[in-house]
């Protein structure tokens, strides 16, 4: 039991006569955050896309309240055993890239300019949203409740959000030196505008953020316009920072100086309301100490920068302070969506480091035994000093409340007063939970979304409960989608040549 939390079961029905809300309650309803996290009978109001109010209770309260009657007309889903959690957040995407899942074979290079913006420049609004559609309902089926998606054509991939029940953080891309949003970056800043001003948007889960794309292909000018777009509406920033090789030779011949301290000389790390910066390969620990935790937030996307470069310092990261998310990145880099392969991937890094060390190279060459204890001493200490941040909690912090708070406007990823209703309903028997010894754990390093019993976003049901995989790839919607995107994708390969 959460302490505070406890209130009597008249209290409860009382405060249900409020007005039409829709009520979520199970038996096991995860609550708290960190190590303070437990399982707990609970009941939660929703109102519109919010949680207005969680009552967590004894086992013998939490029954009497299920034998009582409710005002009519209020929705109630009672989900007896079936665990509730937060829907995971996905702080970095481009959904509508699936359409070149699998392309990168074989490719060297600058994945991003020698593949992506060679079929990019070719998309209109039609493409973006039917291949948004379909990294969308991929997104649902790995539990994800809301992405935070910087692209090209922001007003179509808000509508296919729309269409599919997911939410998110939307970005137009902007751009001015190069990319496929080069000639357009006017249209892209007034989209924008527009989104941040759309009540009935952000009503339904759909928030705006401003997207420079990169340091490299975002003039100081047109930079300067996306910080005052950013402060005028209260934005965050979501761009990529010191991604390639080629994004840091260019911004030091042009600048002099690195990606992250151009970005401080323009005041955008001291003035923006919030930053969401992926990547940062190429940010080194002087960089990295001009970042306030409070405000700035790096992604780390491991399976996709595996394939586009190298995974990220998040040892180092790590212990320089900085607040950090895990994400998917999009299809193209990656060939999934799934947000716990990353978490698990994420919390193996530090240790993944001891094979190309020194010390373990020393011993491949000589295969004594005193070098070999050098090299497990090497992993030992990396398994240590990253334990912290390994821990299951921890883990699902990162997918979780920590990404749901990075935008000033809104909250999700937590089971709490004020938060998005994006939540999941696990079925625990499924082998994927056996044996219940620490469920937390099996979250964070798990396979688990085969047992996703049914799924919320914004306090709307996704799919049918108990049947939830099945019954979204059914849907006439899904399969319309699906038929569409398969089309355009046809086309595009055929207008590429």
């Amino acid at each position: 039991m959460l302490a505070g939390t406890m209130q009597s079961p008249p209290a409860i029905v009382n405060r249900y006569n409020r007005g039409m809300s829709t009520c979520i309650r199970s038996r096991r309803v995860l609550l708290g955050r960190g190590n303070l996290r437990s399982v707990t009978p609970a009941s939660l109001e929703i109102v519109g896309s919010q949680i207005v109010a969680v009552d967590a209770m004894d086992a013998a309260s939490f029954e009497r309240l299920r034998s009582q009657e409710l005002p009519a007309g209020r929705t109630v889903h009672d989900l007896g055993d079936h665990l509730i959690t937060p829907a995971f957040v996905n702080a970095h995407t481009h959904l509508a890239l699936s359409f070149l899942r699998g392309a990168q074979v074989a490719l060297q290079g600058n994945l991003v300019e020698n593949l992506f913006f060679r079929y990019e420049q070719l998309l209109n609004e039609g493409d973006v949203r039917a291949f948004t559609r379909m990294g969308a309902y991929e997104s649902l089926l790995h539990g994800v409740g809301l992405v935070w998606d910087h692209y090209y054509h922001g007003r179509a991939v808000v509508d296919a959000l729309l269409e599919t029940g997911l939410s998110g953080v939307v970005a137009p891309t902007l751009q001015d030196l190069s990319g496929p949003g080069k000639g357009v970056f006017e249209k892209a800043l007034a989209e924008t505008a527009a989104l941040a001003t759309q009540t009935e948007l952000r009503a339904k889960g759909i928030f705006a953020a401003v997207g420079p794309h990169a340091t490299d292909t975002v003039s100081s000018d047109l930079m300067g316009k996306a910080l005052s777009l950013a402060q005028s509406h209260g934005l965050p920033i979501h761009m990529h920072l010191a991604q390639s090789i080629e994004e840091l030779r260019r911004v030091t011949e042009r600048e002099g100086c690195s990606p992250m301290a151009w970005l401080d000389r323009l005041g955008v790390l001291s003035e923006a309301p919030a930053l969401l910066l992926a990547h940062a390969l190429y940010a080194s620990a002087p960089d990295l100490r001009l970042l306030d935790p409070a405000r700035h937030t790096l992604a780390l996307c491991p399976f996709s920068q595996l394939v586009f470069g190298f995974t990220a310092p998040v040892l180092a990261w790590s212990e320089l302070g900085m607040s950090w998310v895990v994400a998917t990145d999009c299809a193209a880099s990656n060939d999934s969506m799934n947000l716990q392969k990353e978490l698990r991937l994420a919390a193996a890094l530090p240790k993944a480091g001891v094979t190309s060390s020194e010390s373990y190279r020393d011993f491949f060459s000589h295969g004594d035994l005193a070098r070999a204890e050098r090299a497990q001493r090497e992993r030992d200490d990396a398994h240590s000093r990253f334990a912290a941040h390994a821990a299951p909690s921890a883990l699902l912090e990162r997918a979780w409340e920590l990404p749901g708070e990075a935008h000033p406007g809104f909250r999700a990823g937590a089971i709490e007063v004020g938060c998005l209703a994006n939540l999941i309903a696990w079925d625990t028997d499924h082998p994927a939970f056996w044996p219940e010894s620490d469920l937390v754990r099996a979250l964070a390093y798990g396979d688990t979304t085969q047992a996703i019993h049914t799924m919320f976003v914004c306090g709307k049901r996704v799919g049918k409960a108990g049947d939830f995989q099945a019954s979204v790839l059914a849907s006439p919607e899904y399969r319309e989608a699906r038929l569409e995107a398969t089309e355009r994708l046809e086309h595009l390969i055929r207008c590429a040549g």
